[in-house]
């Protein structure tokens, strides 16, 4: 199986999501299997980039942000 690459998991989240709202991570890519960790893993990625923003402030830039399972987040459009 190939590595899904960010762009990838950001496709699809914006499919799974149709890009609107905030959703939790776990609940987006909840498949128990090799892609749905590689997803999830590259989630933490796409939140200390920038391009997934949690629902309640933390005034973090980015790259500061770890993924909280206990937070929803939702795609920064660019």
């Amino acid at each position: 199986m190939a590595v899904p690459t960010l762009d990838q998991t950001e496709g699809v989240w914006i499919t799974r999501t149709d890009d609107h709202g905030f959703h939790f991570v776990q609940e987006v890519f909840s498949e128990e299997t090799s892609s749905g960790r590689f997803h999830r893993s590259n989630c933490s990625r796409l939140i200390a980039r920038g391009s997934l923003e949690p629902e309640a402030e933390d005034r973090l830039a980015p790259e500061q942000r770890v993924w909280n399972r206990m937070q929803r987040y939702r795609r920064v459009h660019a």
